[in-house]
């Protein structure tokens, strides 16, 4: 079995009815909850994937994006957006063991303090920094940090510095500093503002995460069960409880009943969809769609956040990163991770990066930022015609809010995405930071360690100089970071999906635990924080928290 894509235990025919525990989806966060949950002999877990095991360039750092428009990426696209020239914009999410942790950049980001913090004081008790702090220590087994009081060894998930520095990343971290940003050894730690180098969920030159980290050495336990190549259909709800589920098994309905419970883990747009699609969301849209309502809960696909991100480019004078190596070369260095997993393949390509505030009034870091030493644009579908460098900005506390609603009763169609940016932000304060995020990276680019480097800007953000043109040309390609999150808001009020405790609201026997339940978007990558989410399910579906 190579590397870490775990193969899955087929079950047989009558299994699916002898289970306690059923987890809807192996990604990021089932696969955390199908080890903790199956540690207790006594309790059968079956774990639903509808992607199979990940393939080799899941294994390979800068091989991710490698996998966008294949059969491991749901190859989501969002519906027209206004506020952004009514472009469909591409998000990518994984489909396979892992989930999206098998296709992301495997960016360890936890967020601030004060994103936790607002998670408790909006009505999520147990919530805040200081509950979720030894949560995140429980699972991390950081290689440089070690141990202290913000960070642990010994956890299942690797964290570790990324095993190769291209000479470029460092003239960009160099002029970051020149244009006033302050180095940052670790994003982690007692402040994340200030620039440095990301570390990422990879052990040994490769990907480690839940799917290897978690699920592989849970998987020879008898009680747990994990079949892949099945797309669940609906929840099964009886008198208001969840009694199991229905999934398609090749091309043929099945049913799985769970005698405890069933958790959805599917993700942001997985789990909504999933519960619309068996009757639990706001009823008239429902039925508009086609689907009997069982329970009216309106918040159902309400407040979908995302990370909204805006690249500029920049032609180099010479060769420099991934995007200035000739295909002899990526073989090469192919050849050597395959060998040996060192060199330029170990490398994300995105770990030179920080953070910073957009105005000197702003209290916390307002954007996230990426010094990729390569021409490349549009998730890599638009390759350059030369050696390059692309700065990204990205909105850390986005204050747009979308809809994720059902086009039809018909499980395997995708479900609408509107996340509607620019839009739905009243004072258009997710525009405006986007701007000074792209001065911000003018400004370093400008700056000695990498004004020699650069021949110019490229368009058609070169041509965008005024606040009236860079409006224009964020709106025109602004993409994803593929961060969505809080279409399952967890909360006290009465449009809370999800209470404190991750229980479906008026459902019985029935949780979410995922990136869906966020309150709101927390400040950096959301990977670790979704990790912490599964952990922090586990006990409470264990009663042990």
């Amino acid at each position: 079995m190579h590397g870490g894509r775990p193969q899955a235990r087929r079950i047989g025919e009558t299994r699916p009815n002898m289970n306690d525990t059923i987890i809807v989806g192996g990604g990021s966060a089932g696969c955390v909850l199908a080890n903790r949950l199956s540690a207790d002999p006594g309790r059968r877990v079956l774990l639903l994937e509808a992607g199979r095991a990940a393939p080799l360039d899941s294994d390979i750092p800068a091989n991710w994006p490698m996998m966008f428009n294949t059969g491991v990426d749901w190859g989501y696209h969002t519906e027209p957006q206004p506020g952004c020239r009514m472009r469909r914009i591409f998000w990518p999410r994984g489909r396979m063991l892992g989930g999206s942790g098998s296709l992301n950049a495997m960016i360890y980001i936890r967020g601030l303090p004060s994103d936790y913090d607002g998670w408790a004081a909006s009505g999520c008790p147990g919530w805040a920094w200081d509950d979720v702090l030894p949560v995140f220590l429980r699972s991390e087994d950081n290689r440089r940090l070690g141990n202290g009081r913000l960070h642990r060894t010994g956890g299942e998930l690797v964290v570790s510095d990324v095993p190769f520095v291209d000479p470029a990343e460092r003239l960009w971290h160099a002029a970051a500093q020149q244009a006033g940003l302050p180095p940052n050894d670790d994003f982690n730690g007692e402040r994340q503002e200030g620039v440095g180098w990301f570390q990422l969920t990879v052990r040994g030159g490769e990907r480690h995460g839940t799917a290897k980290a978690y699920l592989r050495p849970a998987l020879d336990r008898p009680n747990l069960t994990v079949l892949t190549g099945v797309t669940t259909t609906r929840v099964l709800i009886e008198r208001g409880r969840a009694t199991g589920v229905e999934y398609l098994r090749h091309g043929r309905p099945e049913v799985a009943h769970a005698a405890a419970e069933v958790v959805l883990c599917a993700g942001a747009i997985g789990s909504p969809h999933l519960l619309m699609l068996s009757g639990i969301g706001p009823a008239d849209a429902l039925r508009a769609a086609g689907v009997d309502p069982v329970h009216d809960l309106p918040g159902v696909g309400q407040d979908l956040q995302d990370h909204i991100n805006v690249p500029i480019t920049y032609a180099l004078k010479s060769r420099a990163g991934i995007g200035g190596m000739s295909d002899a070369e990526i073989g090469a260095a192919t050849q050597e991770w395959l060998a040996s997993r060192t060199g330029p393949m170990t490398s994300c390509w995105v770990a030179a990066g920080g953070f910073a505030r957009s105005r000197p009034e702003v209290a916390e870091p307002d954007l996230q930022l990426y010094g990729v030493i390569s021409g490349h644009r549009d998730h890599a579908r638009y390759l350059a015609a030369g050696p390059g460098i692309t700065l990204h900005a990205t909105l850390q506390r986005p204050d747009s809010r979308g809809v994720l609603s059902l086009r039809s009763a018909d499980p395997l169609e995708h479900p609408r995405i509107d996340p509607r940016y620019f839009v739905s932000d009243a004072d258009g304060s997710d525009l405006a930071t986007l701007i000074d995020g792209v001065r911000l990276n003018r400004r370093i680019a400008s700056q000695p360690a990498l004004s020699d480097l650069i021949a110019h800007e490229i368009t058609p953000s070169a041509e965008a100089q005024d606040d009236a043109a860079l409006a224009q040309f964020v709106r025109g390609h602004c993409t994803t970071l593929y961060h969505p999150t809080s279409t399952c808001r967890m909360g006290s009020d009465a449009g809370a999906v999800v209470d404190p405790a991750l229980r479906v609201r008026g459902i019985d026997g029935l949780r979410v635990a995922d990136a869906s339940v966020f309150p709101r978007m927390v400040s950096g990558n959301t990977n670790a924080p979704t990790i912490m989410v599964a952990e922090r399910a586990a006990t409470l579906i264990a009663g042990t928290a």
